[in-house]
């Protein structure tokens, strides 16, 4: 008898306890901190965000000396989409009122602008009027490895253990949001927080 009653004891404290972690706050702030918080070797920053930066290409081949040489200026933006690709026509806009550039009808351009007294480079590729090497620029960066476009990656630098070295993320279509207009708020705070990233690092990272 005493052992059924220790069982159900037991039992009602498990209901208990879930029930405390599901209808408060306490499990939706542990989920933030492991979730939301950009983290990159435990450097504690804001603004919060879901994206996970990386430091490894998917290739595992080391990141295009076009990138390198451009990141030692600030965050590199790029850009990808192909001719047809309704979501890109529609994302086009977005990146070009982010960046200032009125016509992203161009197969590739690039253009610099300044976030936070930072540089950020912005490259635009239609991979389809391009050469090949900016299509292995492409697929080191997909992380999906299913050929989606539009594709956006921002490649910065971060702290890897001891060692700074450029680290990227990986977007894609709308970026999570319903629509375009949304996206772009998501982009605006990714390319805040790599400027957060390049501005923290900056200083003990090698070209």
């Amino acid at each position: 008898m005493r052992k059924e009653i220790s069982i159900a004891s037991m039992v009602i404290s498990l209901i208990l306890l879930s029930s405390i972690l599901l209808c408060t706050d306490v499990y939706l702030k542990v989920r933030d901190r492991t979730v939301s918080v950009l983290c990159l070797s435990c450097i504690k920053m804001e603004p919060r965000s879901i994206v996970e930066f990386r430091f490894q290409t998917i290739n595992r081949e080391a990141i295009d000396h076009l990138i390198l040489e451009n990141l030692s200026r600030g965050p590199v933006f790029l850009h990808f989409r192909t001719d047809a690709c309704p979501a890109c026509d529609e994302m086009d806009p977005i990146v070009g009122d982010i960046f200032d550039v009125e016509d992203m009808d161009k197969p590739f351009l690039s253009k610099v602008k300044r976030f936070d007294d930072v540089d950020v480079k912005l490259i635009h590729i239609n991979l389809d009027h391009v050469d090949s090497n900016f299509m292995k620029i492409y697929r080191s960066f997909d992380v999906t490895g299913k050929g989606v476009v539009p594709m956006y990656v921002i490649v910065t630098i971060g702290r890897d253990g001891e060692e700074i070295k450029p680290c990227f993320a990986t977007l894609y279509g709308y970026l999570g949001k319903s629509n375009p207009k949304e996206a772009k708020k998501v982009l605006i705070d990714v390319i805040k927080t790599a400027v957060n990233l390049y501005k923290i690092n900056e200083s003990g990272y090698l070209t």
